[in-house]
């Protein structure tokens, strides 16, 4: 035992005076390398761990950009050559090793040829074998598993409609009010789907049929719908714009007209529970007409408890007359944003790219300074992880529908355009796959109608076709659930049933 003391300590002494200050310490064809490698058990005595950027929920695009990176947690990139990596079996011939090599000294990168394979189903296993320069306790091996989703029917909801106003509920169900029948005619419907059991359970009705309402729901899981229009196509009399609101509650199943109602009718606006239990709507048509004289520009802070309503002052009215926002309030700083917007039922309308920000507190309005690279209406926005926020989709000049993808940074003030979907989607719908991930959703491609799934991967900034639907669709739904993304309806399909885009 003091003999073989006596030789470790020898041999760390010579590692040390060994010259190769150009060479990687941890690059085992060096001499140099070569003696961290024979050391490396005593130097790493914990399990070194790699692991990759991908998350269980999300698409594993890396067979689209070809490319996987995997981080390790010691510097020890450089002992790992294409031999100790190998593909399940299931797809050696789709998924071909093509490289492997170290980006530093701490992360791998994995280069693949992928084949033109239109589905994938099944898992890929991706397992790492030790190499032979690391002991067995720094490294016993690693198999990572990847995961596809893909489409299927899972239930149904009680009757074929398509422009629905939806949300998920706290516990995980899909709230379904109103909406447009297959026959063109609005409905008053209110359901629950429940994404787990596939069931659909009927609510008492709204008080009218409608279509178009906003929706938000408050701190103790309570919504609220308000506006819309009572027909499926243009109002021809200021009647059929609704003022209405209406409360539902999810647990006890009830519907309930407030007596409170709002100022003005809107249609094309939207709403925001705030803390205080208001609601605030903002924008939106109020009246008939093609020319901005129908739309308003202002907001008005509904109280439930008090049921009265109160105009805001008019330093937070938008600059033009404004509908088709999006809206998303930021409770940090208790102040609502809103991304682009039009100002006239016109397709040529004058369409907004200015992000406002109103402060709840003061009733101001501000412009940023910077803005959006495409004035639209009826976009998306999406916080993704770093701060940028996503925004998608919408309807341009001439009502033609926008494939830019781009994103607004508030704390840097930088907007950037990341691509452009490979197709037009007027009336498809957009919604998180996962924390870096978004999904699109069918919509109307030019002159048809698409059952495409698009997804945007906004780590890799790329987007790539992924799937279809088991329908195609328009005026639908789509919303992220903890199985997946649950799909429904369509303005003219004659299908009740709803279909999941998931993993097992």
């Amino acid at each position: 035992m003091r003999c073989s003391f006596s030789l470790f300590i020898t041999l760390i002494f010579c590692h040390c005076t060994i010259p190769g200050e150009s060479k990687n310490a941890f690059d085992p064809t060096t001499l140099t390398g070569g003696s961290v490698a024979v050391l490396s058990t005593l130097v790493f005595p914990n399990q070194i761990q790699i692991t990759s950027r991908y998350q269980p929920n999300d698409y594993p695009s890396f067979i689209k950009t070809e490319i996987l990176d995997l981080d390790l947690s010691e510097p020890v990139a450089y002992h790992f050559t294409k031999n100790n990596f190998h593909v399940s079996e299931n797809y050696k011939d789709d998924l071909v090793l093509r490289d492997v090599f170290p980006l530093s000294e701490s992360k791998i990168r994995v280069l693949f040829s992928v084949s033109s394979r239109s589905e994938w189903r099944e898992p890929i296993s991706l397992s790492i074998q030790r190499p032979e320069s690391l002991g067995f306790d720094s490294f016993s091996g690693k198999e990572f598993e990847f995961k596809f989703p893909y489409p299927r029917y899972i239930g149904s909801i009680s009757e074929a409609k398509g422009n629905i106003t939806s949300t998920s509920l706290l516990d995980g169900r899909i709230l379904l009010v109103g909406g447009v029948s297959i026959a063109g005619n609005t409905v008053s419907t209110v359901e629950i789907f429940n994404p787990e059991t596939g069931l659909s359970t009927l609510l008492p009705p709204l008080n009218q049929s409608l279509v178009g309402m906003a929706i938000c729901t408050d701190s103790s899981g309570f919504v609220y719908v308000s506006g819309g229009k009572t027909v499926a196509g243009t109002a021809t009399t200021n009647s059929q714009i609704n003022n209405r609101i209406y409360q539902i509650n999810g647990i006890d199943q009830t519907v309930v007209e407030l007596p409170v109602l709002m100022q003005k009718r809107r249609y094309g606006h939207t709403m925001v529970c705030l803390p205080d239990g208001n609601l605030l709507v903002s924008g939106g048509q109020f009246q008939v007409g093609n020319d901005p004289s129908a739309i308003t520009n202002d907001h008005e802070l509904i109280s439930i408890q008090n049921t009265t309503f109160t105009v805001m002052s008019s330093s937070s009215n938008f600059p033009i007359n404004t509908f088709f926002q999006f809206v998303e309030y930021d409770a940090n700083k208790n102040k609502v944003l809103f991304f682009g917007g039009r100002d006239r039922l016109d397709p040529y309308a004058l369409y907004s790219n200015v992000i406002y920000s109103l402060d709840v507190n003061t009733q101001t309005l501000t412009a940023s300074s910077v803005v959006m690279p495409t004035s639209r209406s009826n976009v998306k926005s999406i916080v993704m992880p770093g701060g940028d926020r996503l925004v998608l989709g919408g309807v341009m000049g001439g009502g033609v529908g926008s494939r830019s993808i781009e994103s607004w940074n508030e704390g840097s003030l930088v907007t950037k355009i990341h691509g452009f979907t490979t197709r037009f989607k007027n009336g498809s719908s957009i919604v998180p796959f996962s924390n870096s991930q978004i999904l699109y959703t069918g919509g109307v491609d030019t002159y048809y109608k698409s059952g495409i799934l698009e997804l945007y991967d906004h780590i890799e900034k790329k987007n790539f076709i992924v799937d279809t639907m088991m329908d195609a669709r328009s005026e639908h739904t789509a919303i992220q659930t903890s199985r997946g993304i649950v799909i429904f309806g369509d303005s003219v399909l004659n299908d009740r049933r709803v279909e999941l885009y998931g993993k097992d």
